[in-house]
């Protein structure tokens, strides 16, 4: 992933650095095949980002991460 554009996101959204710091740490250490976890994860990133998520758009999100893990594009996606 990469890092520039993790940065920028924490920025333009107002990110307090320690919560995406517990985040990385537990998305490193989860199964990418559990569509359960990979939502709650989805669902913690939109609080913290203070930025609503559809169904439609977690959907979408969920099937890119259980296709082709964590990468650059799921900046655009959110």
């Amino acid at each position: 992933m990469n890092i520039n554009k993790a940065l920028n996101f924490i920025t333009e959204h107002n990110i307090e650095p320690s919560a995406v710091f517990a985040l990385v740490e537990k998305v490193r250490t989860m199964d990418l095949s559990n569509e359960d976890s990979i939502r709650k994860v989805i669902k913690e990133v939109s609080v913290l980002c203070n930025k609503p998520i559809d169904k439609n758009q977690e959907n979408k999100i969920v099937r890119e991460i259980m296709k082709n893990g964590i990468n650059d594009n799921l900046f655009n996606m959110i």
